[in-house]
């Protein structure tokens, strides 16, 4: 009778905190709908000049008319963001203002389907509602800080499909997590650094047909996306990818930041042109940084996996030590190294990072929070407030810039400098099928399960 009593009083209270987790996740969902149609639309975004809407537009308009992608028309977006724009161009007809509302609308659905995605990721490590809740603050903040730019930008869309597919790596839904990679490199081409860390921790499971199966099932999603493209211009969907490689050293960039300084301390010629949809910077070494900008990010990124290697060695007990927490702090690591190692910093890219950094567990999280959150201060001071300060070299705007720039490299070193030899990051146990154990409690529970 005891245990049975014991029984019940665990049943009631799994129930309550359900409950409690679905009012919580709820009560957030309507947030976002309260951000997206009245904050954004009174509060921010002073000068709507800037926004890449009317891009959008102007190709769902051809779209519309019948052409198609890349053999008719160049653009410099993949088959899926091109799908994105199209969706609201068909709900809206002709006019651009409905388009506008319904483009906003869709990465709202988005950033809805993140709230969600955190509110799972969130429960699976901490099992407490409560936590699950300041994770759930600190993605509203870190939106409502950067500005209404996530509602200009499809940004959101990649960023959604990334944290899918690590809530299903980290949940054994392997096959999931590496078709959504798939779908997200057609979508924007960032998630392909997810791809190695999946393969890393493949290994070090010694799930050896997982190792290939995977970037098989990943490369299957994008060619599916793709094949009309491919069959209809091969050329011209490759220059989509290309175009970026091609682009200059743009004014927002870390590399840029140390010559425009140079040139306003001492008088060192620097100018600004506009190339590739974007302003850029052009003096005596900008060539030269824009070489070795690909080489030395490709030495990062590849030191990042590195440490991620060495790191899911087999512990005393002989299993590999690849929690899921780790894999999100080695994913965040991957994104802010490409973000800093970049030749063009837009400031849509840190839209990539606002779901992952309330999920980087350690003692270290505050304090990354509280970095991460300067960084996109400064970043919609700059953007767009006083772009055209930027742009007319203001001292002022690009010392702002330098700044940011400067926050950002010292989130990616505490980023690593967290993982030292006392670094173990509190962990969950996966089990096939997404049933989530945790250890020492014998309890198991599927926080959105309805049963």
């Amino acid at each position: 009778m005891p245990r049975q009593l014991d029984w019940i009083k665990d049943s009631l209270r799994e129930q309550s905190e359900k409950r409690l987790l679905w009012l919580i996740t709820i009560g957030f969902i309507l947030l976002q709908i309260f951000i997206w149609s009245v904050l954004f639309r009174s509060l921010w975004y002073a000068d709507r000049t800037i926004t890449d809407i009317p891009v959008y537009y102007s190709y769902a308009s051809r779209i519309a008319q019948g052409l198609m992608p890349y053999r008719d028309f160049s653009s410099e977006y993949p088959p899926l963001a091109m799908a994105l724009f199209s969706l609201p161009r068909l709900l809206s007809g002709a006019g651009e203002s409905e388009f506008v509302a319904w483009f906003q609308v869709e990465m709202l659905l988005f950033s809805c389907g993140i709230v969600l995605l955190l509110s799972w990721i969130s429960w699976s490590q901490w099992q407490n509602v409560w936590k699950v809740a300041g994770t759930l603050a600190m993605y509203t903040l870190f939106l409502l800080s950067l500005g209404s730019i996530v509602q200009e930008r499809f940004d959101l869309a990649a960023a959604f499909l990334m944290l899918a597919s690590v809530a299903c790596f980290i949940t054994d839904r392997y096959l999931a997590a590496w078709l959504l990679l798939g779908i997200g490199l057609m979508t924007k081409v960032v998630p392909v650094l997810i791809a190695p860390i999946f393969l890393i921790a493949h290994y070090r499971r010694r799930q050896f047909n997982e190792v290939w199966m995977g970037p098989v099932a990943m490369i299957m999603a994008a060619l599916t996306v793709s094949i009309p493209f491919l069959l209809a211009s091969p050329e011209g969907l490759a220059n989509a990818f290309l175009y970026h490689v091609e682009r200059p050293l743009q004014i927002e960039s870390t590399w840029s930041s140390p010559i425009l300084l140079y040139s306003k301390l001492t008088g060192y010629p620097a100018y600004i042109m506009n190339s590739y949809g974007s302003h850029n910077v052009y003096s005596t070494v900008s060539d030269t940084l824009v070489m070795i900008s690909g080489p030395l990010t490709a030495v990062a990124l590849l030191t990042g996996y590195w440490i991620f290697w060495r790191r899911s060695r087999k512990d005393g007990n002989g299993l590999p030590d690849i929690s899921g927490n780790t894999i999100i702090r080695f994913v965040a690591i991957a994104i802010v190294t490409f973000i800093v190692g970049g030749k063009v910093l837009s400031p849509q890219f840190l839209i990539w990072l606002i779901p992952l950094v309330p999920l980087v567990i350690g003692a270290d999280r505050i304090a990354l929070a509280g970095i991460f959150e300067a960084v996109l201060l400064f970043t919609q001071f700059e953007f767009p407030y006083s772009y055209w300060q930027l742009y007319t070299l203001q001292p002022y705007m690009v010392a702002t810039v330098a700044v940011r720039n400067l926050l950002l490299i010292v989130l990616l070193v505490m980023l690593v400098a967290a993982l030292g030899s006392h670094y173990r990051a509190p962990s969950f146990v996966n089990r096939p099928g997404g049933d989530i154990r945790f250890p020492g409690s014998g309890r198991k529970f599927l926080p959105f399960d309805s049963n």
